[in-house]
């Protein structure tokens, strides 16, 4: 048990010993080992850059504690998906979380058993505890109005935690979100902004069409803007796709799942993301204005000062401008996936467009 086996890179390679090998690292699995390896691939659809398994687990002499199901992320096995992850840390960055952050972060996010990273091989694996007792919500339906109020009452405080603070240099692989965004539209925009057009095109108005070539350009010089406002720690990823809500009188009522993401921006970039993406337009409308409040007044307790609900409201408006090509990189790169997949990005872009056109956000858009 000393030698230290490779990572596997897919599910079949989370073998009975590997898996007590990697439990027993992470201290989930003291004695005893496992004997056998059930594996069912969940999530289709729901994500596009790894692979997620949920794995049953029979043992030999293990303790009582030792967990009947756990969940296994892996790198995509979509060359094209695999290359985004790597190129852009999003699975080193996730293993660091668990390594580093997760228990104090100030979101509520999964147990991790196991989190490692092999930078030679571009290769990760993350073992996390199987959530029960609640569901995870789904984007393509709509967050409800609960569910918007709970993921907003979390996203505040966890962002005023993190509002200015000197500890993030503690943690070098939280890197600028903005130079997140800004590295793929630099390397690849050019490149696939046709690709995006020919696959997803029918969903864009036709006066957004004919500016898409040149939105990389004017896109850099936006987030050059946007990088001037204050920085917090940001999930990156922040929908209902990626939140557990808990049972009703459950003792954790909301879970943040997939950390991919992490890096320091403006919070306005999580709030919008969220609100805009994970709600249907005729709600988002309907309660955008008290999200928002809701979301300021967090941050004010927080101890945030100086960051007025005007700033906040025009920070909102901007967003839209400016996350336009980092989508075209995206839809230029990412397989379609499943049905459902292809239905959560149709979803997202079509909920994005309309945020963008009733906000006006292309008059902020650089020239």
């Amino acid at each position: 048990m000393t030698d230290t086996p490779p990572l596997p890179t897919s599910p079949e390679g989370l073998t009975p010993g590997w898996m007590t090998w990697a439990l027993r690292c992470g201290g989930a699995l003291p004695e005893g080992t496992v004997t056998a390896v059930e594996a069912e691939v969940i999530g289709a659809g729901v994500g596009f850059i790894g692979t997620v398994a949920r794995l049953t687990l029979s043992y030999d002499g293990a303790a009582p504690g030792a967990p009947a199901t756990v969940i296994a992320k892996l790198p995509s096995d979509d060359p094209g998906s695999r290359m985004v992850g790597v190129a852009f840390g999003l699975y080193e960055r996730e293993v660091r979380f668990y390594s580093d952050l997760a228990s104090d972060c100030g979101l509520p996010a999964p147990k991790a058993y196991f989190s490692e990273y092999d930078a030679a091989a571009g290769q990760a694996a993350i073992l996390l505890e199987d959530l029960s007792s609640g569901a995870f919500g789904d984007q393509v339906a709509g967050a409800t109005l609960v569910e918007a109020e709970m993921a907003i009452d979390a996203l505040g405080p966890f962002h005023a935690k993190w509002w200015g603070s000197p500890e993030l240099a503690n943690y070098p692989w939280i890197t600028s979100g903005t130079e997140t965004i800004r590295q793929p539209i630099q390397m690849m925009y050019a490149a696939v902004w046709p690709v995006a057009l020919e696959r997803f095109g029918h969903l864009l108005p036709e006066n957004l069409r004919p500016l898409i070539p040149d939105f990389g350009r004017r896109t850099m010089v936006a987030l050059d803007q946007m990088a001037l406002g204050p920085e917090t720690l940001c999930h990156g990823d922040y929908r209902t796709d990626n939140m557990f809500f808990g049972a009703p009188g459950s003792d954790r009522p909301l879970v943040v799942c997939d950390w991919q993401g992490p890096g320091r921006a403006t919070g306005v970039v999580d709030a919008a993301y969220f609100i805009t993406g994970s709600m249907d337009p005729e709600a988002r409308r309907k309660h955008e204005d008290d999200l928002l409040r809701r979301y300021h007044r967090h941050l004010l307790e927080g101890g945030v000062r100086d960051y007025s609900f005007e700033q906040l409201k025009t920070d909102y408006r901007g967003y839209f401008a400016g996350v336009i090509a980092g989508s075209v990189v995206l839809l230029g790169t990412l397989p379609e996936g499943n049905d459902r997949g292809r239905r959560l990005i149709e979803t997202s872009i079509e909920r994005f467009i309309t945020a963008m056109e009733d906000h006006d956000s292309l008059a902020l858009l650089p020239e």
